[in-house]
């Protein structure tokens, strides 16, 4: 967009946090120029744009027959500490966005991000793990894939075939295994905004109950970003990056986009430095004397160079922050035999590597290949058999009155 359109627009930026007062209807959350919307305005057309995609998706892979929302059941995955005022705000807000109708309600499922997450990891064999010699590349290559994919685009057509294949009766089988000894989960879901942990344990008949849930915590993936943009601000100091995020923004958000990728690595990242930058540098002294008084970066011919000990010490607050949560969660008596990492921030090595090392002595550290398709995944398996979940059967009142009117 051109200066003159942005302005006619709101962007929000990690807005699903923004969910927390008791009157969600009316609660506004701010966008990047400062100008509010109502909560339930931004997640209605959120959803409803993400309705409409999938429909054209679908209807440009048909072969025949005309489909609308109503055809379809539709999941929505929501963190374990949302309370019940947040899952019926979805509701409200997928309503809205024609997901569902008053009279196809029952077409909707609110479900926990860990249970999904957790139904998917039930249902892997045991090569569908990341392990420290066995690579999600590797992994790929191994379900058939014809060359190797480091992008997070999805599972070669092979696996993806396998995954639509699996019955219900098999994700069933597969769950009743896991729960004969009795051991608990932790799924710790390794988001953008939050690091989430939860407590689970597989019931006889493969349901899923969950047994605890971690207070909000602001240890996720954003806390690394942040870390590395104060570094950026750390190189080009006298007010050269605060001028370059002021007067070039969608640059900014570039370079985060790249760093995003990169922070998945545990060794030296380079950058590129956009062209911008670079002439907003120059007009103030030489490129390469900026970098005179930092420790862990250089400049190499265009491009910012981070070592890998400066890398990793942006993880440090997030690591710490972890690490104490997990050692509370685990002293507790909930028999718990497994930590799952399932959630974006848990393709990066730095934390994997951390967690094993921390806990691999006491507890069997489990991370899936593709990690942030877990929740995905393990919703469209709860889609197809909502009784794995345990803890839809016990709710408030109002809630089983809801639920009630919800069955098919």
């Amino acid at each position: 967009m051109t200066r003159e359109e942005a302005e006619k627009h709101h962007f929000f930026e990690h807005f699903k946090t923004a969910l927390d007062c008791d009157d969600l209807r009316n609660q506004k959350i701010k966008a990047a120029n400062n100008k509010s919307l109502k909560a339930l305005k931004v997640f209605t057309e959120v959803l409803g744009y993400l309705k409409d995609d999938a429909l054209e998706t679908i209807k440009a892979q048909a072969k025949e027959g005309e489909f609308t929302a109503s055809d379809f059941t539709w999941v929505l995955t929501v963190p374990a500490f949302w309370g019940h005022p947040a899952k019926r705000f979805m509701t409200d807000s997928a309503t809205q966005a024609g997901l569902v109708t008053k009279g196809t309600k029952g077409k909707l499922m609110v479900v926990l991000e860990s249970e999904a997450a957790l139904t998917w990891c039930l249902k892997l064999p045991s090569d569908g793990f990341i392990t420290q010699n066995h690579s999600r590349d590797s992994q790929d290559q191994t379900a058939g894939a014809a060359e190797p994919d480091t992008s997070c685009n999805g599972l070669p057509k092979s696996q993806v075939a396998v995954d639509m294949l699996m019955k219900q009766e098999e994700t069933k089988d597969l769950l009743n295994n896991h729960h004969r000894n009795g051991k608990g989960y932790v799924v710790v879901d390794c988001g953008d905004e939050t690091i989430d942990f939860t407590v689970h344990k597989v019931m006889e008949g493969g349901s899923l109950k969950k047994l605890y849930e971690a207070p909000k915590n602001e240890l996720g993936g954003q806390t690394v970003d942040k870390k590395f943009k104060l570094f950026l601000k750390e190189i080009f100091s006298n007010g050269v990056w605060d001028e370059y995020e002021q007067s070039f923004p969608s640059e900014v958000q570039k370079i985060m986009y790249d760093f995003m990728c990169l922070k998945q690595l545990d060794e030296d990242v380079q950058i590129n430095c956009p062209f911008n930058l670079g002439m907003l540098i120059e007009e103030h002294k030489e490129t390469k004397t900026f970098f005179d008084s930092v420790e862990g970066a250089s400049w190499d011919d265009g491009s910012i160079r981070i070592s890998r000990k400066k890398l990793r010490s942006f993880y440090d607050e997030s690591l710490q922050g972890i690490t104490k949560s997990l050692g509370e969660i685990l002293k507790k008596d909930l028999n718990i035999g497994y930590i799952v990492l399932v959630g974006g921030l848990a393709e990066n090595q730095i934390l994997r590597q951390h967690i094993t090392d921390q806990f691999e002595h006491q507890y069997k550290v489990l991370c899936p290949l593709r990690p942030q398709e877990a929740i995905l995944k393990g919703a469209v398996e709860l889609g197809r058999n909502p009784k794995l979940v345990e803890s839809q059967k016990k709710h408030p009142a109002w809630l089983n009155f809801f639920f009630e009117n919800f069955k098919e």
